[in-house]
This record gives structure tokens, C-alpha cells and sequence, in this order.
């Protein structure tokens, strides 16, 4: 929400490190790498899940991974709270025409069309859909507004033929023309595929939608690139396209790439990933993560959904008699899915630094990293809050019940918390027991009393979303059901 100049809202905790992943997210998907750009966008859709410019980039990466109805669910978001977005209606139209829904795409676009009758990509997108349906006359009303020169002239030519027997002959004869068209030796103009342009953030006031980025054609038709041969055919081109305003000057069109026909019949297939071409570390949509080990990674027993390749597990003696001996080896090359039902995996990126995790939330671990066992003391009650100290180069996941919630310490601001809750500290603190009979009572009670824990210093200590308690009069109350 927008605020007065001198009212400006302060920046929260975390957000370098959301903006960190959001870029990385960014460049990911200027450069094709939708893999990785997954990948961080999971890290900034556990800082903000609802934040606009992270379901733009889940609309736009989830719809060329295919995976359709996630990039559905996310401009459908993005459209409840700007229902008047025609760049928005025409990018779930274009999802759900790729998804195959044909009636419920037609009723986006045509909605589109209905918001902004000038807008290029939703008459193509209309164009196509219709002409898949054999809807022939419909398509070259819509690809005629768009500029489609080349595909408006092989209907029409198509059409004025004699002896065809109606709109599927037209549309095999259109398909047949394509094939000679890219035979070798054939004279057509190669696609000239270009990376699409970088988008700024949208001001605060204004819709956010899928940044542009070159798309798949429709199911059933692709248009050649000599479509674009003028201005009005280059905004007339596939693909998720944003609707973010610029921040200052006059209004303009969205930046849109050229069209590009991905049903080239001379494109290489895609490499199959080994392990060594992945992510050690992929968070997935249901909260688990997937691992591609290379070698030795380091995993939580029972937490273990499948496997494969030749993998040995084995204990780790460091980590007998705390509450990391859950902690297994994992030796051997192949991939691994691990999920904690009912939480969720959030992973860490370490580049050097150093990060202390609470035993009980770490889910995986990078070998390459250093680590020993260190703790937190009660000498009151004789108890001890294990932790693992981390440090180098590579990535810890955590097993958390909800978002994961950063608070800044300083020298003037200590964080008083209950281990319950800990997940993970970074930077100079210093982490002690509280020994204060009146914090049993100001803090909420549980009856498992855990240690309250002071981080004195300079430095971010990590925690979950309070999980619900159990207070000694429900164990009170549990008694007395029992005995009636």
C-alpha cells in the first residue's frame, strides 16, 4: 500500500535477501534457466508468498516448465486484486489455451479484448485458438487486428482452394505447407530467437503481471516469424507479457519479445539432467525437497519419500546421544526425495558465512560444508539445547512449520525467544538461558517448559510461527476426562 512521502513505511528484515533471490529469479529467466529460477523463487515465495512480483515470475516460470495450472493459480491471484488488467486476462488465456482448456481461454481473451479492444496479443491468441478449433472465419477477423500477415494469407489461400472438404482440410493443408516450408533446402527465413528484455518492479500502485519471456506457440498452431514484419506484429507475439507501467514519463506498451515458433521441427532435444547438472538442493510445491547427490549428503532419517540410484545410510558418531541423531549419511550418487509431513523445507545458501542451527530443524546438508556440535546451556535444570554450527560454502534446509521469520539484533535491541520456536542464528550473538521464574508466566505457557533463550549482539536469529501449546490445565483437563 502506497504512503506519503514522509510516512514511508521502514524496510523489513528480510528484505535484501528477498530482493536477492527475486534478481536471481529475474536473470534465470532472461536466460532460459527456468530450473534455477525455480529454485530461488522458492526462497522468495517463503519470505513473501503473496508479494505481486513473485507470482509474475510463478506465473511466468511455472508456465514454461508446463506445469500449467500452478501458473494458472498464480495470474489468478494477480487478477483478484487487479481485475482490470487486460495484459493479465490475456496471459491466463494463453495458459489455459496451452493447458488445452479451450472454452475457458476463449472466455479470458475474449474478456481481455473486452477491457482493451486494441490489445495485439490477446486477438492473436484468439486467432490461433479459433483457427485450432476449425473456427476459420472467426480466426481471420482476430489474426488480421493482430497483424499476422503470413498466417491471415496461408488461411485465406487455403480457403480459396478448390475441393476442400471444410475447415480440417484447410488446417492439414496449412500444416503440410509448414513441413516443405522447413525441409532442408527449403529458402524460409530462420526464427531469430532473442532473450526478452529485463522488467523493473512494478510501482506499488500499479498491477504486476508475468514478466515477458519468449513462449511456447499454441497447441495446435505456431505462427512462422515472418508474422512480425511490423510494429503491430512484434506486440502481437506469444508469451507472458507484463503489464507494469513505467515508473515515470508517459504510459507505454509492454516490452514484448518477437514471435517465436517453438515447434521447429531442427531444435534439438534438451539434455537429459544427471545429478551433476542439478541443484544439489530443489525446495518442491509440496513443501519437500529433492536432492541430487553427488557423492556424500547428509539427510534426516524417516523423512526419506524415495531414492534412487545406489545410495548407503549410515549414522554420523558426532551426532549419537543429541537431538540431531536422526542425522544420516547418505553416500552415493542418484537423487533423493526428503519431506517432514505436515512442514515445509526452507534452504540456506551459505557463501563463507556462518550459521548455527537449532538440532531439530535441519532436514539436509551440504557436505562440503564444515560443521561441529555446539549448544545452548541450562545449567539450572541440567539441559542443553543442542545446535549445529555451520560454515562454508554451500546450502542447509531446515524442516519448518510456516514462513520462516528473520529478527534483526543489535547491541541496543536484544531478542528474547523460546527455544521452541528457534530455527537458526547468524552473525556476532550470543545465545544464553534466561533463568527467570516470571517468564514462565509472561510468556505463553507450555507445558513442556522450554529454555527462553537471550541473543545479546549483532546478528539475524531465524525462527518459525509459534506452534500451538499445551498449557498444564489441559493436561488437567485430560485427567479428569480419563477418570469420568
Amino acid at each position: 500500500m502506497a504512503t506519503a512521502a514522509g510516512d514511508a513505511e521502514p524496510p523489513s528484515p528480510d528484505q535484501g535477501e528477498f530482493f536477492v533471490h527475486l534478481n536471481r529469479a529475474r536473470r534465470g529467466v532472461r536466460e532460459g534457466k527456468f530450473e534455477d529460477a525455480w529454485t530461488e523463487l522458492e526462497q522468495a515465495r517463503t519470505l513473501r508468498p503473496q508479494d505481486e512480483d513473485v507470482l509474475n515470475l510463478v506465473s511466468v516460470v511455472e508456465f514454461k516448465r508446463g506445469h500449467y495450472n500452478e501458473a494458472a493459480a498464480a495470474a489468478r491471484r494477480l487478477l483478484t486484486d487487479n481485475p482490470q488488467s487486460e495484459v493479465l486476462r490475456s496471459n491466463l488465456g494463453l495458459i489455459l489455451f496451452k493447458a488445452g482448456f479451450l472454452a475457458e481461454a476463449e472466455l479470458e481473451l475474449r474478456k481481455a479484448i473486452e477491457l482493451a479492444p486494441g490489445h495485439l496479443r490477446s486477438h492473436l491468441y484468439l486467432g490461433l485458438l479459433y483457427q485450432s478449433r476449425g473456427k476459420l472465419g472467426l480466426a481471420l477477423e482476430h489474426l488480421r487486428v493482430a497483424g499476422a500477415k503470413r498466417r491471415v494469407t496461408q488461411i485465406e489461400e487455403a480457403l480459396r482452394r478448390p475441393n476442400r472438404d471444410g475447415p480440417r482440410s484447410v488446417l492439414a493443408e496449412m500444416a503440410a505447407l509448414r513441413l516443405r516450408e522447413t525441409r532442408p533446402g527449403s529458402v524460409s527465413k530462420p526464427v531469430e530467437r532473442r532473450a526478452a528484455p529485463p522488467v523493473e518492479p512494478a510501482p506499488a500502485a500499479s498491477a504486476s503481471a508475468p514478466v515477458a519471456a519468449p513462449a511456447s506457440a499454441s497447441p495446435s498452431a505456431s505462427a512462422s516469424s515472418s508474422d512480425s514484419g511490423s510494429p503491430a506484429d512484434a506486440s502481437a507475439a506469444p508469451g507472458l507479457a507484463s503489464s507494469a507501467p513505467a515508473a515515470s514519463g508517459p504510459a507505454s506498451a509492454p516490452a514484448e519479445p518477437p514471435f517465436v515458433g517453438d515447434d521447429e521441427p531442427d531444435a534439438p532435444p534438451p539434455p537429459a539432467q544427471t545429478p551433476e547438472s542439478r541443484p544439489l538442493f530443489k525446495i518442491r510445491p509440496e513443501g519437500g525437497v529433492e536432492i541430487a547427490s553427488r557423492g556424500v549428503v547428509f539427510v534426516r532419517k524417516g523423512c526419506v519419500t524415495w531414492y534412487s540410484g545406489k545410495m548407503r545410510f549410515g549414522v554420523e558418531s558426532i551426532f549419537r546421544g543429541t537431538s540431531l541423531e536422526r542425522i544420516l549419511r547418505a553416500s552415493g550418487v542418484g537423487s533423493l526425495l526428503v519431506h517432514n509431513p505436515g512442514r515445509r523445507a526452507y534452504r540456506r545458501d551459505l557463501n563463507g558465512q556462518t550459521l548455527y542451527v537449532e538440532g531439530s530443524r535441519l532436514l539436509a546438508l551440504d557436505s562440503g560444508l564444515t560443521f561441529r556440535m555446539d549448544g545452548i546451556q541450562d545449567f539450572r535444570k541440567g539441559r542443553r539445547v543442542d545446535v549445529l554450527r555451520v560454515q562454508g560454502q554451500g546450502a542447509v534446509v531446515f524442516s519448518v512449520g510456516g514462513p520462516v521469520i528473520s529478527h534483526e539484533v543489535s547491541g541496543d535491541l536484544p531478542l528474547s525467544i523460546s527455544s521452541r520456536d528457534l530455527v537458526a542464528w547468524s552473525g556476532d550473538l550470543v545465545a544464553s538461558v534466561l533463568d527467570d521464574q516470571m517468564l514462565e508466566e509472561v510468556m505463553q505457557p507450555d507445558i513442556a517448559s522450554p529454555p527462553k533463550i537471550r541473543f545479546e549482539g549483532e546478528g539475524t536469529v531465524f525462527t518459525e510461527p509459534p506452534r500451538p501449546r499445551r498449557r498444564a490445565s489441559d493436561a488437567d483437563r485430560a485427567v479428569d476426562q480419563r477418570k469420568n
